[in-house]
């Protein structure tokens, strides 16, 4: 069996929106309708799940080279076909190369100027198409790909998000409003979203006016731990509280508990920081809260 050739097809930016600079962008990818292989025009097909992510060559500011970088999409394909979209921060580390990248006029020159990045996608000789390339395609406990339409439309799903660990629920709430939420009452899903400060929030009033016109499949929490305006009516406050005494440490989930109440009704997904993801799972251990399942994505 031939295994699919990699190729890298030129995707035009266009689109740059800075929540805050220097700090969090979304950036808009779109790729061509077709792309030339050996001397003839085939066409792009994008099939990613939601959840996934595609593999694209930045460029680093410290290596001053272009290099493999995996990054989660935040909208979905029956949404926007071969418009890829994610939300990237500046980690901010010493030996950062691509994230710093992300956040400088050079990506905005590029954009306004009609430049392009290079997005990978697989060609299968044997099929006359090019598939955007997806980092995972099935359901597993280290990934967030999304479950099968027959599956979450019956499923009550909380989601914890750290910041720009939203970007693979943004998906998931896309295509499920693109299938209409399953047009059941049974399934539920809740997006409780953890940010510093206003300017972190993403997608905030989208998700609002969605939590408003769907309340009997969608909930939104959004949670701000260091600076909130005066008129915030929502979240304040980290969602856990870690204590330690001696060699024990103690996670306290009251206020995300406050959000979802029942949690051990849920199928809990994660995605932020590995510490704290350790720190959700041992405070749902002491609290004897145990989920109908659990999985997660961590940095």
């Amino acid at each position: 069996m031939t295994r699919p050739r990699e190729l890298f097809v030129p995707a035009r930016i266009t689109g740059v929106h800075t929540y805050d600079p220097g700090e969090v962008r979304k950036v808009t990818l779109t790729l061509p309708e077709t792309f030339e292989v050996d001397g003839r025009p085939v066409p792009v097909r994008d099939c990613m799940h939601p959840g996934a992510a595609f593999l694209v060559k930045p460029f680093g500011v410290r290596t001053q080279k272009y290099r493999r970088r995996m990054y989660t999409r935040s909208n979905c394909s029956e949404e926007s076909p071969r418009v890829l979209e994610t939300i990237i921060n500046d980690t901010q580390k010493d030996k950062a190369d691509t994230s710093p990248w992300w956040q400088t006029d050079d990506l905005v020159h590029r954009c306004r100027t009609g430049g392009s990045i290079d997005v990978c996608v697989q060609y299968d000789e044997t099929r006359p198409e090019l598939v955007v390339y997806q980092n995972a395609q099935t359901v597993d406990p280290t990934t967030l790909v999304l479950e099968e339409d027959h599956e979450w439309r019956s499923m009550r799903i909380v989601a914890v998000a750290l910041s720009t660990g939203i970007t693979p629920f943004l998906a998931y709430v896309r295509h499920m409003k693109s299938k209409a939420f399953g047009e059941t009452t049974e399934g539920h899903f809740s997006l409780i979203v953890s940010v510093k400060k206003p300017s972190h929030l993403m997608e905030h009033q989208a998700l609002l006016d969605l939590a408003r016109e769907c309340p009997q499949h969608f909930t939104y929490h959004p949670v701000l731990t260091r600076e909130w305006p005066d008129d915030w009516v929502h979240g304040k406050g980290r969602i856990m509280h870690v204590l330690t005494e001696g060699q024990e440490t103690r996670v306290n989930l009251d206020p995300l508990v406050a959000l979802e109440p029942n949690v051990s009704e849920c199928h809990v997904r994660f995605c932020g920081n590995a510490p704290a993801k350790d720190h959700l799972v041992l405070g749902l251990e002491q609290a004897q809260l145990t989920p109908l399942s659990f999985r997660s994505e961590t940095w």
